[in-house]
């Protein structure tokens, strides 16, 4: 077994490769008081970080979550260390959320790291996650099901959260313990296999281990490797996303934005699926989706995650926000930040022919300009034309897909639809060689 000086020298070696620790950071360190914790809190001692403790007592395990927060106070007050103690009521928290204990446990805890980290000014929030957690945590996800990502494991830091240990074993920390003999304690709940992570932990990594004895160190070597693998299929993931995607257009100030997705381009990946499940998975789409979509050759389909719609258009696909059943009605124009509105005397105005530039009468405009989304049966006169014409025949006409249809404004003032906003003005309030005010709209493009 390594000794003391070898285990440091090995984290400080994982620490420095991977940017985890540097001088000068202030570390937040997760305690419960078993081995892994008290270790790491050790260690980061010794070398010197500048480190407060944080320890949750989720009131699960009776006497024994007292005898661990006891212990953790005595800990911290024999090594100097500040130490912020946080009581859940997990087991209220489990029915009101519909969740589990892991996940309650889970959620409450990082909640309350990320408000304290703030509260004392912390750079980082080290936790005790080593080699076998990482292990267990890639057999969990292989059995539930997991593409590339979940074979990765734990990761040496995920934001603010940073693993020095995952570079060693649970043997070796406990050697270290015993040769630094520094107590800690056994949470009894470890030794049960009432949960899916100790069952792996307790019946089958024995098992693989009577299989090959080296099955752990074997095990690690694949998920390096793994990770490895990743870098390349994450770097030509990104080339294709990017060659696929047409265009991304957002609104400033929000995050609403319209993605283009290129059929042909997408086709001609090596995996189609894959480069469509990374460009669709932030947009709330789900793996089974992701492959009808990809099959999908019907023009005018459309898929719904809980907040995007996708339209399979003719040479594209097209992913945009779900639109909300208050948005953008009767909206007086002067508070929409999205076209500006000018008065102009007539003798200094320049018309321009850009769609997204309109032009009207101030004197013959009746009531208030609003903006709206366009609605069923719509009918404005198009300018130059003499009879009225529906909106959605319009943007039939300009080969408008659906979404752009459901999402298209229109300004009108008491009497009429004045602007198909970025395709077509009305003959109605047009300015003519007797007009003296004219109302300007500009768009933005």
């Amino acid at each position: 077994m390594p000794n003391l000086s070898a285990i440091y020298d090995k984290i400080n070696n994982y620490c420095r490769q991977n940017e985890l620790l540097k001088q000068g950071m202030r570390v937040l360190v997760a305690v419960s008081g078993g081995a892994d914790s008290v270790f790491l809190l050790r260690y980061l001692i010794t070398e010197g970080y500048e480190v407060e403790a944080a320890h949750c007592n989720f009131n699960l395990r009776g006497e024994e979550s007292i005898r661990d927060e006891q212990f953790v106070h005595e800990l911290c007050e024999t090594l100097h260390i500040n130490l912020h103690v946080k009581h859940f009521n997990t087991l209220d928290y489990t029915q009101t959320k519909g969740v589990s204990i892991e996940m309650a446990a889970r959620t409450l805890r990082y909640e309350w790291f990320d408000q304290l980290l703030q509260e004392i000014h912390a750079d980082i929030l080290a936790v005790a996650h080593h080699q076998d957690d990482n292990i267990e945590s890639v057999l969990l996800n292989l059995v539930r099901g997991t593409g590339i990502k979940g074979l990765r494991g734990m990761q040496p830091r995920s934001g603010y959260i940073v693993r020095p240990l995952l570079c060693i074993s649970h043997s070796d920390i406990i050697e270290a313990m015993s040769e630094m003999r520094q107590t800690y304690m056994d949470d009894s709940t470890n030794f049960e296999n009432l949960y899916s992570r100790n069952k792996i932990r307790l019946d089958i990594m024995p098992l693989l281990r009577s299989i090959n004895s080296g099955a752990d160190k074997n095990i690690t070597t694949t998920i390096g490797n793994i990770n490895e693998a990743y870098k390349v299929y994450e770097d030509s993931i990104k080339h294709n996303c990017n060659q696929c995607c047409d265009s991304l257009s957002y609104k400033e100030g929000g995050d609403d934005h319209t993605l283009y997705i290129n059929k042909k381009r997408l086709q001609t990946c090596a995996s189609p699926s894959s480069v469509l499940h990374e460009i669709l998975a932030p947009c709330g789409f789900n793996r089974s989706q992701v492959e009808q979509i990809t099959t999908c050759e019907s023009s005018g389909k459309r898929f719904f995650s809980p907040t995007h719609t996708l339209l399979i258009d003719r040479n594209q696909m097209i992913v945009s926000p779900m639109k909300k059943e208050t948005e953008i009605i009767d909206i007086p124009l002067e508070n929409y930040p999205d076209i500006k509105v000018s008065i102009i005397e007539a003798d200094h105005c320049t018309i321009s022919h850009q769609k997204t530039h309109a032009y009207f009468d101030a004197d013959k405009v009746k009531g208030r300009l609003v903006v709206r989304l366009t609605k069923p049966g719509d009918k404005f006169r198009p300018f130059g034309m003499k009879g009225q014409k529906l909106i959605s025949d319009l943007l039939t006409d300009l080969k408008v897909n659906r979404i752009e249809k459901e999402r298209q404004l229109v300004v009108c003032d008491d009497e009429h639809i004045l602007w198909v906003v970025g395709r077509r003005a009305s003959e109605d309030c047009r300015v003519t060689s007797s007009t003296n005010k004219i109302i300007w709209l500009s768009a933005k493009g």
